[in-house]
């Protein structure tokens, strides 16, 4: 049986939920697939591209669908927070591919705010990296100990700060 690029983002997608980012190479993945590590090549350029391959699939279910853009932005998280280093590996994606899911479907949404395409490319950028800024800290400060508890109460709010949204007081 050949070899393919699905089967290579398949195994390097369990590695990344097994052992994080960190710990994903291409020898690793080779391995795991019963390969030299010089097959996977004819199929990912590069260990980036096979990672911005992985945050593809991961990011999937965001893909061109419709809402307004706090749910979405909340629906990110959870895909994220639920792969180790998920914030990382999306990072590294973004950073390749700054059309990533969920931004087309970002840009779509702000459709309201503005008439603007510039500027509704740049308000999803913006959005993009806070959030992705704010969930790499937040599985690092786990990583380290600290508690997540307030993590989703500081993410809302500084999504909605962003879209200018009325916030609430947080209750005592």
């Amino acid at each position: 049986m050949a070899l393919t690029a699905g089967q290579i983002v398949d195994a390097a997608h369990d590695l990344v939920a097994q052992y994080g980012v960190q710990d994903v190479s291409m020898r690793r993945v080779a391995a795991e697939l019963g390969v030299q590590p010089g097959a996977l090549y004819y199929h990912v350029p590069n260990k980036q591209e096979m990672l911005r391959r992985v945050a593809h699939r991961v990011l999937q279910p965001l893909r061109d669908v419709p809402g307004e853009p706090l749910e979405l932005m909340q629906h990110l998280r959870r895909l994220i927070l639920a792969l180790p280093d998920g914030g990382d590996l999306i990072l590294i994606a973004y950073a390749l591919d700054p059309d990533l899911p969920p931004v087309p479907a970002l840009r779509n949404a702000l459709a309201s705010r503005s008439e603007d395409v510039r500027l509704r490319s740049v308000d999803a950028g913006v959005l993009m990296r806070y959030a992705l800024g704010a969930l790499a800290i937040e599985q690092n400060s786990v990583l380290f100990g600290r508690s997540a508890d307030e993590s989703a109460l500081l993410y809302d709010r500084g999504i909605k700060a962003i879209l200018g949204q009325p916030r609430e007081v947080p209750r005592e």
